[in-house]
């Protein structure tokens, strides 16, 4: 299966990561794509990243069981050479993931770690590590 017929099988899909949000955009990453699948699909379109040669990656921060029904604000990597597939069946996260997305393009945050922080915040409500409170007083 070609990888466009892999994406026209998903529900939606957009390009994302640095790649897009980078400005000139750089060369030496890989070509992140933002998956979203209904998840009676989800199974399905497992299958169909396999049969296409994509691996699921578990490094730090992944789970196994991301694309299990009912989990919310989760995904799962998957990776075949230089395209990283973000999968995901929680179509809320989807949402905000695009729209950190389109923040981080508006501002080109070129730096890995302001992209990092911002997706943190949009994504979980998490704050950044950095952050100072103005005092009162």
């Amino acid at each position: 299966m070609e990888f466009k017929q892999l994406l026209a099988s998903a529900s939606k899909w957009q390009l994302v990561g640095s790649r897009v949000t980078c400005n000139p955009p750089p060369k030496d990453t890989d070509q992140d794509v933002l998956v979203f699948i209904h998840g009676g699909k989800a199974e399905e379109f497992v299958g169909l990243m396999e049969d296409a040669g994509f691996v699921v990656e578990l490094g730090d921060g992944y789970a196994a069981d991301a694309l299990n029904v009912g989990l919310k604000g989760r995904f799962q990597s998957y990776r075949h050479g230089n395209v990283n597939l973000i999968v995901t069946i929680d179509e809320k996260f989807y949402k905000r993931f695009v729209a950190a997305t389109t923040v981080a393009k508006r501002f080109n945050l070129l730096s890995k770690d302001d992209r990092i922080a911002l997706f943190q915040a949009v994504l979980y409500g998490n704050e950044c590590e950095d952050s100072n409170e103005i005092p009162f007083g």
